[in-house]
């Protein structure tokens, strides 16, 4: 019997390579066939059996994968785990969804995997296989056909969540299963792939297991409160609509599903929901420079009921905080908060990503901060700011700590901000020192039409700062271009045929003014607006997924700070 060296193993001088012919134990073992000198024993392998040239990932153990060149225990538990999930591997570029492997350590696989069973590993080997690739006859529960959800469907060994979503909607339109074999109407699926998932399916879930569904946050039947608790975990119970669907979705919970695989986090099934959620390729790389002068970018943006029960949902955190990361943006005001945590929130995930996309994201000072207004009228107004990057320092004061209060003007315009109450109109003024150069952000959210009198003290406030030429400007929500006729002395730094909303169904109108005009502000004339990465499909949209964060799109401005 021929008796192979590990990779870690001594061996005699005449087996001694250079460096690079040591880079995996399999390039290895290709080179022993040449080499008939005695080596040192690890491995035996059959005499009549050939060393097969690539491993197929999707038969491989945990210990198998491990002797792929960088591949440690983690990587090669992430594989099967995603592997369980998706059923198989189609090929070998869907191990880029993998935890663990990205372009580079991809391609160094590439010349030693394979995803067909032609060249399937049958070595005997010395290794002894993980708990992860053991099943218990005792733990191997079976999944209803005619009660899972897609969740639970996907899970299964040979199902993907398409062929998933497809059962559970013939399901719906014909009524349940009679028999297993009827799943060969269901749109994808063929008969290797229903043989190989009979085993692990039923027609009725067991008498000890309860039927499980997806609502009120509540995945897989979670009644513990402290499981939903995972992402907010000191925030007060509120009362929930029962009118109001949820999009609440824990993200750190590992549960075992009704089919027996144990521990089936819900992180890995919202990474495969994240990796099919398309992100833009931002065409401009913004390097906070315009024209060879320093500037910033300053954003407004309309979350639609931003709570706590929304923020929760990982989805709607990942599109927030990698919009916010993609396109640079310094300081955000944010309309219609429902409540300041969910605030606090954001900025705990872009400081200490949980989400594997944002913690991917490599452009990320960590230093972001956030402030809130008091509630009026049922509505807060909140502002996300980074403190400080490689360019830009940006610090929260109060309108009182201006250096130009002293000005009689700065003083009235203070006092005015302030005083300010209005039944359609709600704002939260607040002052920047952005690299030490102060600006004056007036966050405005209306509820319908302007009043002619509200319009009146907002002109007011711009002729205040012009006077004193302090750089105030109005960011927020205006509904329609029609309340802006009465702010004849401001300009809008976006054109008004842009459309700041991605549903139809909502009414709303973003803008961001500044007194006076564009080339006599601080402002550079650059602006946009972001309507590309706003949908995950982790959000609902009504009855289906893939669903915006917000119904209204965020708008973005550069501001001029020259060294």
């Amino acid at each position: 019997m021929l008796k192979v060296a590990g990779a870690n193993m001594g061996q005699s001088p005449s087996s001694v390579r250079s460096k690079s012919s040591r880079r995996s134990f399999r390039n290895f073992m290709r080179r022993s066939k040449l080499n008939k000198s005695s080596l040192s024993h690890t491995f035996s392998l059959p005499p009549s059996e050939e060393y097969p040239e690539l491993m197929n990932v999707n038969t491989a153990t945990e210990e198998q994968l491990m002797t792929l060149p960088g591949v440690s225990r983690q990587v090669a538990r992430e594989i099967v785990r995603h592997r369980q999930m998706i059923g198989r591997f189609k090929r070998v570029d869907d191990l880029a969804l993998v935890s663990g492997i990205g372009a580079e350590k991809l391609e160094l696989l590439r010349p030693e995997i394979c995803t067909n069973t032609r060249r399937q590993i049958s070595r005997a080997s010395s290794c002894t296989y993980s708990l992860d690739s053991i099943r218990s006859s005792s733990e191997n529960k079976l999944c209803s056909i005619n009660s899972s959800s897609v969740f639970q469907l996907q899970c299964v060994p040979g199902l993907n969540q398409e062929i998933a979503a497809n059962i559970v909607d013939y399901r719906t339109k014909k009524g349940p299963f009679k028999s297993l074999d009827d799943l060969i109407k269901v749109r994808g699926m063929d008969i290797v792939r229903l043989s190989t998932i009979k085993q692990h399916l039923s027609l009725e879930l067991r008498k000890s297991e309860s039927v499980q569904h997806l609502t009120n946050g509540h995945v897989n039947g979670w009644r513990d409160p402290s499981l939903n608790e995972s992402v907010l975990s000191s925030e007060p119970k509120t009362p929930k609509s029962p009118h109001r669907k949820s999009l609440s979705m824990p993200s750190k919970i590992a549960i075992t599903l009704p089919n027996g695989f144990a521990t089936a986090p819900v992180n890995d099934i919202l990474d495969l929901l994240s990796a099919y959620s398309h992100r833009p390729i931002v065409e401009e790389v913004f390097t906070h420079e315009r024209d060879g002068v320093r500037c910033c970018r300053l954003a407004s943006w309309n979350l639609h009921q931003l709570g706590v029960e929304k923020i929760t949902n990982p989805g709607v955190r990942e599109v927030i905080c990698r919009t916010i990361l993609e396109y640079k943006l310094s300081v955000i005001a944010i309309q219609d908060v429902l409540e300041e945590r969910a605030l606090q929130t954001i900025c705990d995930e872009l400081n200490s990503p949980a989400l594997r996309r944002v913690r991917e994201w490599r452009c990320n000072s960590h230093t972001w901060q956030y402030c809130c207004s008091k509630k009026f009228n049922g509505k807060n107004l909140g502002f996300i700011y980074e403190r400080s990057n490689k360019h830009i320092i940006v610090e929260e004061v109060g309108l009182d700590q201006v250096h130009l209060l002293t000005e009689e003007n700065v003083r009235r315009m203070v006092e005015e901000l302030t005083a300010f109450r209005s039944e359609q109109l709600v704002i939260s003024p607040q002052a920047f020192l952005i690299c030490d150069r102060p600006v004056v952000i007036v966050n405005v959210q209306c509820k319908d039409r302007l009043s002619e009198e509200d319009g009146v003290r907002l002109s007011e406030i711009a002729d205040l700062a012009l006077a004193s030429k302090l750089q105030l400007a109005f960011f927020g929500e205006f509904v329609r271009w029609d309340n802006l006729r009465s702010l004849q002395n401001c300009e809008s730094l976006l054109d008004q045929a842009i459309v700041t909303s991605v549903d139809a169904t909502q009414t709303g109108q973003s803008v961001i003014l500044c007194p006076g005009t564009i080339e006599k502000s601080c402002f550079n004339g650059h602006s946009g607006v972001i309507r590309c990465g706003l949908c995950h499909l982790a959000i609902p949209r009504g009855w289906s997924w893939g669903g915006p964060a917000s119904p209204f799109c965020p708008i973005w401005v550069e501001l001029k700070v020259p060294d």
